[in-house]
């Protein structure tokens, strides 16, 4: 059974995000379609935040906020109030980095202190 997650912003506004593992390959399709493409129609490097929108696109059942949600309308993401954007953008920063992870660089993560094991050549 899926659940959905309902959380207060600073302005005192409500936001209402379906769950978010019950996001699906057509979801991440959608989210991308926020992410700007050059003339040549080469997908550009997105920002946090376009990737954002288009997450919001995809994750907002509902909102107090007097205006479509972003799926009725991607504008009104930009009528949300100023205190109310790091909170989103924190709020989403995991959900994003899950569903745009990066792929795995062997050099890069042996190199990496965090890393639990060491490198197995040298």
């Amino acid at each position: 059974m899926s659940t959905t997650e309902r959380f207060t912003l600073p302005s005192g506004a409500w936001i209402q995000f379906r769950d978010s593992n019950t996001l699906r390959r057509g979801d991440k399709k959608k989210a991308l379609k926020a992410v700007p493409v050059d003339e040549t129609g080469t997908m550009s490097l997105a920002t946090p935040k376009e990737m954002d929108d288009g997450l919001l696109q995809v994750l907002v059942m509902d909102w107090s906020y007097p205006f479509p949600i972003p799926a009725e309308s991607p504008g009104s993401l930009e009528l949300i109030p100023w205190e109310d954007d790091d909170a989103l953008t924190e709020k989403l920063g995991p959900i994003r980095d899950r569903l745009f992870a990066s792929k795995p660089d062997p050099v890069k993560d042996a190199t990496d202190p965090a890393s639990p094991t060491e490198p197995s050549a040298v």
